[in-house]
């Protein structure tokens, strides 16, 4: 086994949570490739870096790095990547997700869909909490709108008074919402909390309220009623950068201690946010009608028709409401549904430029090309590298 390299992965796996299992599968990836890395998992960092001769300590970790570990790895001079974003240790090669750049994406996500009055929901004492908001009101703020907060204790559901509690402070904050509000959470079960409060109150969801939650944990957003829309981070990208850091560093290589931050991979629409908050209600109705046919073979004339106005009054309103043509909405919403394919495993592209409402494939990567800046191709592979575009 001579050249093998012994790899400590300090993450708590019996935490059934995604970010922690995709850091750990894209961990594993690395060394799958590398080919000269023999990974073991170790919850305790006290029982790791405690042993006396210098052959039983590992030749690097990557771990979710407390100061104490920072400390002993320093001492013990191993190698330590840290993947934890809410980590207290100084000055460590660092590999995490990018939390504003999902701040910026929600906001974005519920601009595009009209709406003007917004809220954010994030653990206190959080730093990705934080983060988020920060990147979430930056957007918002350029477009001339604030935020409403609400920011719940991390043990809000231990014990029976807590949530209880929490159940109160949240009713206490949706009843000051103006309506409609597009709000952005900072975990999916948060999210789905919040949803349930909602309903509890006869809130509509998404047309008096749309969600958009974080972490994209499928049984908690995907498989329930609404489905909520929330952010993909791609955490195993996480993990296999912060692998190649701990490579070269393993290979006397200088890194830096700045933070690397991993881009989303995007934001997975579904139910919750599926609504347009737009005055007019005539453009209203015809962007829920392009939304729901942008698959089929659809045009400003057929829009106009299906909500009985002319094809001038609707583009006149369309400019007035979203600032573009309705044939640039119905590209739009064709494309978001094609880069959610994209992401998709082994995707063809033949196979989604028909079911996202283009003619042909060369139809798709010519709109793609001119729009995004990038073929589908080019797309897929840089947000799954974590080096998106745009």
């Amino acid at each position: 086994m001579s050249g093998i390299r012994r790899v400590a992965v300090i993450i708590n796996l019996e935490w059934l949570l995604v970010h922690h299992h995709q850091v750990f599968a894209g961990i594993q990836r690395f060394a799958r490739e590398n080919g000269r890395w023999e990974c073991s998992v170790s919850p305790h960092a006290d029982l790791l870096m405690c042993g006396d001769e210098p052959g039983e300590l590992p030749d690097g970790i990557i771990a979710r790095a407390t100061p104490r570990l920072a400390e002993m790895a320093r001492r013990a001079g191993v190698p330590l990547v840290n993947v934890w974003l809410n980590s207290r240790a100084k000055n460590l090669p660092t590999v995490v997700h990018d939390a504003e750049a999902s701040g910026r994406m929600a906001a974005r996500h519920l601009l595009e869909r009209g709406f003007r009055n917004f809220g954010y929901m994030g653990l206190a004492d959080d730093n990705f909490s934080r983060l988020q908001l920060a990147g979430f009101r930056a957007v918002l703020g350029g477009a001339g709108c604030g935020c409403s907060e609400n920011w719940v204790a991390r043990r809000y559901a231990r014990k029976a008074e807590n949530w209880q509690q929490f159940q109160t402070q949240l009713g206490q904050w949706i009843d000051q919402w103006p309506l409609p509000i597009g709000v952005f959470v900072a975990h999916d079960l948060l999210c789905r909390y919040l949803a349930e409060a909602c309903a509890l109150r006869g809130m509509e969801i998404p047309l008096a309220v749309a969600l958009i939650g974080s972490f994209n944990e499928s049984v908690v957003s995907g498989h329930t009623e609404p489905a909520l829309s929330s952010i993909d981070f791609g955490f195993e990208r996480v993990g296999h950068r912060a692998a190649a850091l701990l490579d070269a560093m393993m290979d006397g290589r200088p890194v830096g201690v700045e933070p690397i931050r991993i881009p989303p991979a995007d934001l997975i629409a579904r139910r919750s946010s599926d609504a347009f908050a737009v005055s007019d209600p005539v453009v209203a109705q015809a962007l829920r009608f392009i939304s729901g046919h942008s698959h089929e073979e659809i045009d400003v004339e057929l829009v106009a028709d299906h909500v009985f106005t002319t094809r001038r009054t609707l583009a006149r309103s369309f400019q007035k409401c979203l600032g573009r043509t309705v044939h640039e909405t119905i590209t739009k919403i064709r494309l978001d549904r094609v880069k959610q394919r994209l992401l998709e495993p082994n995707p063809m592209i033949k196979t989604i430029a028909t079911e996202c409402g283009f003619r042909d494939a060369i139809q798709l990567c010519k709109i793609f090309q001119r729009v995004e800046g990038a073929s589908p191709s080019e797309y897929r592979a840089e947000r799954l590298a974590g080096n998106p575009h745009s």
